[in-house]
This record gives structure tokens, sequence and C-alpha cells, in this order.
């Protein structure tokens, strides 16, 4: 749904957002107590302890049914414009996160943090180009690639595409490969950390840098721990995560001079600038989950129940609130996003280079956080 005429389109977007919108209230007020209840084996709660499932997880489930078993793999136009809502929910959700944070918390994870960071990202960039290359990838797909599996997987390849020429099935193709990498991931993930017995801290730092989307990463982490308050999964990963995806021009220049230095022609001018097409692509919900950050810092919602400190505010408690409600409406919109016919699609070189990218890169991002448990900051 595009921001022209938004009010005016609304109403169209209703019958999918009730759809949304039951489907979450039925899961938290009935399922999910239910699960954590329910006496199996003799143990209470043993469905929730056994699968580790919860209403993050339960939402996407039922979105990929309806789109994939209800409505036979596409979703009726009736409901279609009130998913793509649900985009708009988790940049929403995603930029009230701020509230989590304050700048002094931000600047007390510390120059390890940031060399971990960019140095995934870096890594991952020069892999993929190396990888593509042995491959005999089109070289438009391995820019899409690059920058799709070092940073945040989906608003990377659309912000990389039309820098290096990518035709629209190399940014389908990509989007494609790291879905069906980012499903997995989003839902083992979990399970991993709950073995290994990871910390939050420990748990967020590994998938905010070893998970290729942004949204599976919110997926993902608040699986792990369905609370939202400072120092929990989900808000330790997404602190990890937008820095990441505040790399995004810096990562799109750099592919785009390897892209345009390769070429053994000059295109005839008319592409959009550099400085435009970052203008135009960079993901503005980094710049009010900044904002939020800001007012957070300078008091305006009251006390953010940082560790050692006051209790949260009333207004922060309920900002939190409304945080797990619109993470749930926006992630059982995620699952009707999920085509399961699509992703069997994405199939040779590119899926090839998108398992060996990403498991090398979930692997090691696991491996590194155990190797510097130590020094990871809490905020």
């Amino acid at each position: 749904m595009s921001d022209t005429g938004f009010i005016q389109k609304l109403p169209r977007a209703l019958p999918g957002l009730a759809l949304i919108v039951i489907t979450m209230v039925v899961i938290r007020n009935y399922i999910e107590p239910w699960m954590t209840n329910a006496v199996v084996f003799g143990t209470k709660g043993w469905l929730i302890k056994a699968t580790h499932l919860n209403y993050i997880l339960l939402g996407i489930i039922m979105g990929m049914l309806y789109r994939n078993v209800l409505f036979g793999g596409k979703l009726p136009d009736v409901l279609s414009d009130g998913f793509k809502l649900s985009r708009l929910m988790i940049k929403t959700g995603i930029i009230l996160l701020g509230s989590l944070y304050t700048l002094n918390a931000i600047v007390q994870l510390g120059s390890m943090a940031i060399f971990l960071i960019g140095g995934f990202v870096i890594l991952t960039i020069i892999m993929v180009l190396w990888l593509g290359t042995v491959f005999g990838l089109d070289r438009s797909m391995i820019g899409v690639m690059a920058n799709a599996l070092s940073i945040c997987g989906v608003s990377a390849a659309v912000a990389t595409s039309p820098a290096v020429e990518a035709k629209a099935s190399h940014v389908a193709y990509a989007i494609a490969t790291i879905l069906g990498f980012g499903i997995v991931t989003m839902f083992i993930s979990p399970f991993i950390g709950h073995a290994l017995g990871l910390t939050d801290l420990q748990y967020g730092a590994w998938i905010g840098t070893g998970i290729l989307n942004s949204g599976q990463v919110l997926a993902a982490a608040l699986a792990f721990n369905p609370n939202v308050a400072p120092g929990t999964a989900v808000s330790v990963a997404e602190i990890w995560n937008i820095m990441r995806v505040i790399s995004i021009p810096f990562a799109v220049f750099a592919v785009t001079i390897w892209y345009w230095a390769g070429k053994a022609e000059s295109a005839d001018g008319k592409r959009k600038s550099l400085g435009t097409l970052l203008v135009e692509k960079f993901p503005v919900f980094v710049i009010g989950f900044m904002g939020m950050v800001f007012l957070t810092s300078m008091g305006a919602f009251g006390s953010v129940g940082l560790k050692g400190g006051p209790p949260a505010s009333d207004t922060i408690q309920m900002l939190r609130l409304w945080m797990t409600w619109i993470f749930g409406f926006g992630l059982v919109g995620l699952g009707g996003y999920i085509d399961i016919r699509e992703l069997r699609q994405a199939g040779g070189a590119p899926l090839k280079l998108g398992l060996i990218v990403g498991v090398t890169k979930y692997v090691l991002a696991l491996l590194v956080v155990f190797a510097i448990k130590d020094y990871l900051v809490a905020i």
C-alpha cells in the first residue's frame, strides 16, 4: 500500500486488518494461555517448554497457514491491502523500540560491538563478491546479493538494485533466497539459544549479527523471550541490527563502486546519482528509531527502567504494551507474505551462494559471541 492516498485506501485494508487483529487476540487471550496451563505428560506448560512457541511464532505460523493452506498460495484481494500494512506495523514497532534505550546506554555498547558488526558486514560483502564471481553469476545479481546478505536482507536488496542496474528477477531471487534461509533460522534459533543456555544479551548479539533479515531478527528475538524491556533479547538484538542497518549507505556506496569499476562501458547517463539513491532508499524507520532514542534520553517519557535505576514510568510501560501488540499484528502479516512456492523457486547458483554465506555468517556469529561473551555490554 503506497503512502499516497493512505486515508482513502484505509477502508480497503479493513478486512485484512480485522483478520490479523482477530488472529492475534485469539492467540494471546486463548491459545497461548491454554498452552501455558495445559498439563501434558504430567507437566504443566509442557507445550510451551518443549516447543518454545509463543504468540510471535504462533502468529507467523497462522499467517503462513492462511496464505499457503487456506487460500492456496495467494492472499485474496479483499485481504491484500490489510496484510500489506503489516510492514508498516513492524517498522512502527521498531521506532517505538527506541523507548528502550538512551544515547548514553547505546554508547556503552562500546567499540567491541561496533567492530564486530562492521567486520561482519565487510567480510560478508567480500565473500559474496568473490563467490558470486566464482559461480559465474550476473554482476548485478552479485551486487544485490552482497548487500542483502551482509546487512538486512530485503531493504538492502531494494536499496542496492537500482545502483547496480539489477533486474526485477535479480531482486526477487535475492529476496526469496534470503527469506527462505531466514525462515529456517527464525524458527531454529530460539531452540538453539535455549539449548546452549544463552543469556538474553548473548542471544540478542548473536541473532542481531547472524540473521539476515530485520523482520526475522525481531521474530527470533521475541520467540526466545517475548518480554519487551531493556536488557531483553529483543532490545539487544534490535540495537545491534539497527547499527547494521545504519551501514546501508556505506555498503551501497562500496558495492556500487565495485559494480561500475568492473563495467566495460559507462551507461547513458540517465541513471540516478548515488546520492539520490541513498536518500530515496535509506530506511526511514531508522531515523524514527533514533528520534525516539533522543526523546527518551531527554526524559520525554519518564524513566526508562534501566538496570540499577528507577522503575519504568507508566508511559514507558504503556509504550511497551503497545509494542507487543503491534509486533504481534505485524508478524501475522509477515507470515502471510511467506509463499512456500516462491521459496522453492529460489534454486541454482544464487541459492547455493546464499546458503553458503548465510550458514557461515550464522555459525561464525555464534562462535564469535561465545568468544567475546565476557566483553559484551548490557544496556
